[in-house]
C-alpha cells in the first residue's frame, strides 16, 4: 500500500518575514497557563499586523490578511464566525518577532474583534522570550 503523500501548504513570504523564529510548535495550554501580568497597550501598536498572511485559507494556506477579512467579513466565513465568537474578556498573548515588532503569539482574532469594536487600547500579556520555551507541545 502506497505511503499518502502529504499536502504540502503554501506560506506567503510575508508571513515567514514577520513570524517568530521558535523550533517548535506551541500548545496553547500552556502559553495561556504561564502567570505573567496582564497590561494595556494602545491598540494602534498592534495594527500593523493586518497587513500580514496570518491566517489560513480553506486548503491550509497561509495567506490571508486580517484587513482582507475585514473589507468582505462574508468571503470569509470561517475567520468572520472566529472573529464574532472570539472572548475579548482574555488578553491577547503578544511577544517580540524575529524582526524586533509585538506581535500576537494568541488572539489576533479577538484584536480585529477589538478593533471592529472601535476600542483604543487593548489588555495584553507580553510573554518573555525566555519563558517561550515552557509552551512547547509535547510529542
Amino acid at each position: 500500500m502506497p505511503k499518502s503523500k502529504k499536502k504540502k501548504i503554501y506560506v506567503d513570504p510575508r508571513h515567514d518575514e514577520h513570524a517568530f523564529d521558535l523550533p517548535f510548535w506551541r500548545d496553547n495550554e500552556k502559553l495561556w497557563a504561564l502567570k505573567v501580568p496582564v497590561e494595556e497597550i494602545e491598540i494602534n501598536e498592534l495594527l500593523w499586523i493586518f497587513d500580514v498572511p496570518f491566517w489560513e485559507d480553506k486548503d491550509g494556506n497561509i495567506v490571508i490578511t486580517p484587513n482582507e477579512v475585514i473589507r468582505d467579513l462574508d468571503k470569509y466565513p470561517d475567520h468572520r464566525d472566529r472573529i464574532k465568537n472570539s472572548n475579548t474578556s482574555h488578553p491577547l498573548d503578544i511577544m517580540k518577532n524575529k524582526k524586533g515588532e509585538w506581535l500576537t503569539l494568541d488572539g489576533l482574532h479577538r484584536l480585529v474583534k477589538l478593533f471592529l469594536e472601535g476600542k483604543k487600547t487593548v489588555r495584553v500579556r507580553k510573554i518573555p522570550p525566555e519563558l517561550i520555551h515552557l509552551t512547547a507541545r509535547d510529542e
